[in-house]
């Protein structure tokens, strides 16, 4: 696997993300309500990526895995109830603002762990992560109105554990078979998850009620891609990178809202989407070598 083919995986799972909010939002609009789909989206997901791994995984399970793996199952549920939990207290807009803080909480955690402060294109692309995120969620138009504090502390927690998603999915056994690994990190969150908020859907007929093809499509773009394609690509290009570049999702939602759902983008927030693009290109760019002197290059060359 090379370093651009990890860089495009992840970039893959994050813009999987984004398309899952296309899938709920039609799912909250029939009257299915964010726990259902929360647990769709682990179990199936689960379930899925179980019979993945039985066909595509030489690597035999082992049930110290269920141990090794759990803090990340553990990161897994509580971005689910903590995200949920900010939404039904504080506007989508906030929400997703609050959510997209494990931007910087990501580079700072990977910095406190190997002792190296960032680099400056990484300080300067989590600066403009951080102003195109409030301009595409369109935040800057609505302001700070009567918010609740125990929403903004849901939403900032979502931010902190999907950033230990992250963290972990590039430093707890980072040569383990994706697929077993997926399989086994969704399957413990979902059993979280079900501890929390247990899944009666499965029992009250909810499912032949449509919830069934929503629950499989969220699943698919909520837990199998992203999830695999951290586990394959974090490893390889490193935890701080992968953050800045999961920042993809929210112009994948903000292109999606526009183009698919026929809804209502700002100016700003097309600026947004621009600011958060370029954000992502700057840690990509070989700052030095773009300023050099080209007889510096010649001698580099010869």
């Amino acid at each position: 696997m090379t370093y651009w083919r990890s860089v495009l995986l992840v970039l893959l799972g994050a813009c999987s993300y984004g398309v899952l909010s296309l899938f709920m939002k039609h799912a909250f609009a029939l009257g299915f309500t964010p726990f259902e789909m929360s647990g769709s989206q682990l179990i199936f997901g689960g379930l899925i990526m179980s019979i993945a791994a039985l066909f595509f995984s030489r690597e035999r399970f082992h049930w110290k895995y269920l141990l090794i793996l759990a803090p990340v199952s553990l990161m897994m549920a509580s971005t689910s109830i903590f995200y949920h939990q900010a939404v039904s207290r504080v506007s989508a807009s906030l929400a997703i603002v609050l959510l997209f803080q494990f931007t910087w909480i990501g580079v700072l955690l990977e910095s406190l762990v190997d002792r190296k402060w960032p680099t400056a294109e990484k300080w300067v692309s989590l600066l403009m992560l951080g102003g195109g995120t409030v301009l595409a969620s369109g935040l800057s138009e609505g302001g700070l109105q009567n918010v609740s504090i125990t929403g903004l502390v849901c939403g900032l927690l979502s931010g902190a554990t999907f950033a230990l998603v992250i963290f972990f999915s590039g430093r707890v056994l980072p040569g383990m078979n994706p697929y077993l690994r997926s399989a086994i990190t969704i399957s413990m969150a979902a059993v979280m998850l079900s501890i929390v908020y247990p899944p009666t859907f499965l029992l009250n007929g909810r499912l032949m009620d449509g919830l069934l093809p929503l629950g499989l499509l969220v699943a698919v773009f909520g837990s199998v891609i992203p999830i695999f394609c951290l586990a394959v690509g974090v490893p390889r290009i490193g935890n701080g990178l992968a953050t800045i570049l999961s920042a993809v999702e929210l112009p994948t939602v903000v292109l999606l809202s526009c183009f698919v759902l026929q809804e209502n983008v700002t100016l700003s927030q097309w600026g947004g989407v621009l600011m958060i693009l370029a954000a992502i290109c700057v840690p990509q760019i070989k700052w030095r070598r773009l300023f050099a002197p080209a007889h510096v290059l010649e001698k580099k060359g010869m």
